[in-house]
C-alpha cells in the first residue's frame, strides 16, 4: 500500500484540473512522472505566466519564445484563464497570444506590462462570429493603444463582461460605458480623457477612477449596485470635490466605501485651504469606510500635509455612519517637518468613526498634531485606536505620544 500510486489511477480530468493549479514551469515539470503524466500539462485550463522582466534583448527573444512554445503544444478544448506580464516582446507575437487565448474562450485575460498591441489587427476577429470576445469576463490591459472607437468596439462585443481594468490607455479621449449590464468592477487608471461617461451599469459595484488631467468630466447615472468608490487625485482637491458634490444624490447614497488618494503638493495657499475648510461637503449617509491616503512629493512638506488635510477634513465630517477611517500619511521625517496644529486656526468638528487606524506614523509634528485632532474630535463615538508606525524608531515615538490615549494599540509596518 505504501508504494502504490494511487494518484496517477485518477481519472484524466481530474489530474488536469489539478495540475491546472499550479504554476507553468511546475505543471510542466509533471511530465517526467511517468508516461501516464507526459501530456497532461498540455491540457491544463489556467495559463498564468510569471512574472518576467527581460535584462537584455536576448532574454526577450527566449521567454517570448518558449510562451509560444507552450502555447502551440496547448491540446485542451477550452481554458479558464491567460495571464501574461512582461515587456519588450514583438507586437506579432502578443496578438498571437491574444488570439490564442480568445480561441480558447478564455474567461479571463490579463496583459500586464505589455505594450503596443495592434489592435486594428486584432479587432479583425469582432467581424466574425464565435471569435471568442463573447466568452469574456474579466479584462486587463496595459499601456494599450486604444481609441475611443477600439474601446467602443470591444465592449459591444464583451457581452459578459464583468471587470473590466485599462491602465495607461492614453490615446483614450472620451470613455463611454452605456448599457453594460454585467459589469461589476471598473478601473480607469492613468488615463488623460476629457470625459467618462458611465450610464444604465445595473451591475456595477466598484469604480476606480486614476485620471491625470486637470479638467476633466465625470457623469455617472442610473448604477444602482455602486456601492465602492476608489479616487486617486492627481486633480486639486477643488475638482474632487466636484466630482463628489455632482454625483446624483441617490448614487452617493447607496456609497459603502470609498478610498481616496491625494498627493500633498506645496501649491496650497492658506486663503483657499481656509475657503475649502469652511464649505461643508454633501452628505454621504451611507458610506462606513474612509480611507485617506497622502503622497508626499518632497520631504519638507508638514505645512502643505495639514492644509491639504483639513481642506478634507469636512469630506470625513460629512460621512455620518462612519465605523472605520483610515488614514495613511505622507513619510515625513521628523527632522524636516515643524509644523504643528499652532499654524492653523482650526475650529473643532463632529467626526464619527468607531474604529480610527493612523497608517505610516512617523512622530512627526505635523501627524502627531493630525492625530491628536482627530482623536479630540471623534471622542464622542471613537471606540478604538490603531497607530502603524513606518519603523521601529517610530513605533517607540508612537508608544510615547499615545501613551495617555485609551483603547491604542501599536504595529509596525
Amino acid at each position: 500500500m505504501g508504494n502504490e500510486d494511487r494518484i496517477s489511477n485518477l481519472p484524466t480530468d481530474l489530474l488536469i484540473s489539478i495540475i491546472s493549479r499550479l504554476t507553468i514551469l511546475e505543471a510542466t515539470t509533471t511530465s517526467i512522472l511517468s508516461t501516464r503524466w507526459r501530456y497532461l500539462h498540455h491540457y491544463v485550463t489556467r495559463l498564468n505566466f510569471p512574472i518576467y522582466l527581460p535584462r537584455v534583448d536576448a532574454d526577450v527573444w527566449y521567454f517570448a519564445s518558449a510562451v509560444t512554445r507552450v502555447l502551440r503544444l496547448h491540446r485542451g478544448g477550452r481554458i479558464k484563464e491567460f495571464r501574461m506580464c512582461m515587456s519588450g516582446c514583438f507586437n506579432y507575437e502578443i496578438v498571437e497570444w491574444f488570439e490564442f487565448a480568445l480561441s480558447k474562450k478564455a474567461e479571463i485575460i490579463h496583459l500586464r506590462g505589455i505594450r503596443y498591441i495592434d489592435y486594428e489587427a486584432l479587432f479583425l476577429r469582432l467581424r466574425n462570429k464565435n471569435n471568442g470576445f463573447e466568452c469574456l469576463k474579466d479584462l486587463c490591459l496595459l499601456d494599450p493603444l486604444m481609441s475611443d472607437q477600439d474601446l467602443e468596439l470591444l465592449l459591444s462585443n464583451c457581452i459578459a463582461l464583468e471587470s473590466l481594468e485599462l491602465k495607461n490607455a492614453l490615446m483614450l479621449e472620451n470613455v463611454s460605458i452605456v448599457g453594460h449590464t454585467k459589469l461589476k468592477h471598473l478601473n480607469l487608471t492613468y488615463l488623460k480623457v476629457h470625459s467618462i461617461v458611465i450610464r444604465d451599469a445595473i451591475s456595477l459595484v466598484s469604480l476606480t477612477l486614476r485620471i491625470l488631467f486637470n479638467r476633466h468630466s465625470v457623469q455617472l447615472s442610473n448604477t444602482p449596485k455602486l456601492t465602492q468608490l476608489y479616487l486617486e487625485a492627481f486633480f486639486p482637491i477643488k475638482l474632487l470635490d466636484e466630482l463628489l458634490t455632482g454625483m446624483p444624490a441617490c448614487i452617493r447614497d447607496q456609497l459603502q466605501i470609498m478610498h481616496i488618494t491625494a498627493k500633498v503638493t506645496s501649491i496650497c495657499e492658506m486663503y483657499d485651504m481656509y475657503d475649502m475648510y469652511q464649505k461643508s461637503w454633501v452628505d454621504f449617509v451611507n458610506v462606513k469606510h474612509l480611507e485617506l491616503t497622502f503622497i508626499a512629493v518632497k520631504f519638507s512638506l508638514g505645512p502643505y500635509f495639514l492644509c491639504n488635510f483639513f481642506r478634507l477634513v469636512r469630506l470625513v465630517e460629512a460621512c455620518s455612519s462612519l465605523d472605520k477611517l483610515v488614514i495613511k500619511l505622507p513619510i515625513l521625517p521628523p527632522s524636516h517637518d515643524e509644523c504643528t496644529l499652532e499654524t492653523y486656526v482650526v475650529p473643532r468638528c463632529e467626526l464619527s468613526p468607531k474604529y480610527l487606524e493612523i497608517s505610516r506614523y512617523s512622530g512627526a509634528p505635523s501627524q502627531l498634531a493630525l492625530t491628536l485632532y482627530l482623536i479630540d474630535n471623534a471622542s464622542r463615538f471613537l471606540q478604538k485606536v490603531s497607530v502603524v508606525a513606518q519603523d521601529e524608531e517610530a513605533l517607540a515615538r508612537a508608544r510615547h505620544d499615545f501613551e495617555h490615549i485609551a483603547s491604542v494599540s501599536f504595529s509596525v509596518m
